[in-house]
């Protein structure tokens, strides 16, 4: 592990910037926040990262990826006990700005504060933000903390406007555009491919549901797979039990490079969640012109229209999900404009680029506020 120079070898002229990441896993929240601090790495920003600590459940392959990268850092964040403010709040001190991601990393909010740096809270989570703030009260008195809150979507960001009174603005999602070698299939099926944690808010239930629902015929031509993180583990054990057709394959978790090239050879992914922010997998599935069926959940609508670069189903609805399937499966043309659009969508929306001048404008304005 790499750790951050002592002071005396800092270059001062520089902003410094201490990024808080909740988890190191190829998830979500970790992988976009790991795209935008390679990115501020490769544009000259001094950047370090605190990470969990090795041999917990929130460390992951992240850490190695940020360190061979030469970017400091700090594997100290132990979630199994209270957060040790006093070792945050003096790296804090360190650094000219702070940066916190997901609502887990409220401790780090307060730390900043406390060392009377800036701080930008960078939020993901929609309606489990309800279950966390009953379960810990102390992140709503954070959230009137951050001098900045971000939030990948505007649908997002409108859960927690009567929740405080600080700046909060939109800073949508962006990813690299994939480029890896796809996974080679020859039984001439279509493949729907589902690429997420196994519980109860990501839909596999629904997902699985739907599928069911399909004409027998049309289910000798399909391929339909599931892969992610067990989460929730009673809840993957109800899939195995329900699972009772050779077409359906529930698999475990993969490296992120394989997940990527299992889409690349697919012909469309499914979002059938109940709750989310923004899909990673569906800006992964954009940039590869992929057709893409979901529902219309947190800010997907925001970029997604359906009939033209997405199919999108109400949520919780199986029967409405099975319809998107069968018309993908049956309609060759629908699934090739529909991929093609979601692509032009992810050049205009979604670069990694956009991202990161986008998140460096707010930066750059907060510290001439605090300036001031």
């Amino acid at each position: 592990m790499q750790w951050w120079r002592p002071p005396s070898f800092r270059d001062k002229k520089r902003t410094r910037i201490l990024i808080f990441s909740h988890e190191t896993t190829w998830s979500g929240a970790p992988i976009q926040l790991f795209y935008l601090t390679t990115w501020l790495k490769a544009k000259g920003w001094d950047v370090a990262v605190v990470v969990p600590k090795p041999n917990t459940p929130q460390s992951g392959p992240i850490s190695a990826e940020l360190a061979a990268r030469a970017i400091p850092i700090f594997p100290i964040l132990d979630f199994s006990a209270r957060p040790g403010l006093e070792q945050i709040r003096a790296l804090s001190s360190e650094f000219d700005l702070i940066l916190a991601n997901t609502l887990v990393m409220w401790s780090a909010v307060c730390a900043a504060r406390e060392a009377d740096r800036p701080v930008i809270w960078y939020i993901h989570e929609t309606q489990v933000l309800w279950r966390l703030l009953e379960l810990n009260p102390e992140i709503k008195s954070a959230l009137t903390l951050a001098d900045l809150l971000l939030f990948p979507t505007a649908h997002t960001a409108e859960l927690y406007r009567s929740l405080t009174s600080q700046p909060i603005k939109v800073l949508p999602y962006g990813i690299p555009r994939v480029a890896v070698t796809p996974v080679q299939r020859d039984d001439g099926r279509i493949h729907f491919l589902l690429l997420g944690s196994y519980e109860h808010r990501k839909g596999q239930d629904l997902f699985l549901a739907a599928i069911k629902q399909l004409p027998a015929t049309l289910q000798k031509r399909t391929l339909f797979q599931m892969i992610g993180r067990k989460l929730d583990e009673g809840f993957f054990e109800a899939l195995v039990e329900e699972l009772d057709q050779p077409n359906v394959l529930l698999s475990e978790a993969l490296e992120h490079e394989n997940a990527l090239a299992v889409l690349a050879g697919a012909d469309v992914l499914v979002c059938a969640s109940r709750d989310e922010t923004m899909p990673i997998a569906i800006l992964e599935a954009m940039s590869l012109g992929k057709a893409i069926i979901t529902t219309n959940v947190g800010g997907t609508t925001e970029w997604l229209r359906n009939e033209s670069n997405a199919l999108i189903v109400p949520a919780d609805e199986s029967a409405a999900l099975a319809g998107a399937l069968q018309r993908c499966a049956e309609e060759p043309e629908l699934r090739e404009s529909l991929g093609k659009n979601a692509q032009r969508t992810f050049a205009t929306e979604f670069s990694l680029e956009r991202l990161g001048k986008r998140f460096v404008d707010f930066a750059m304005r907060l510290s001439r506020e605090k300036k001031k």
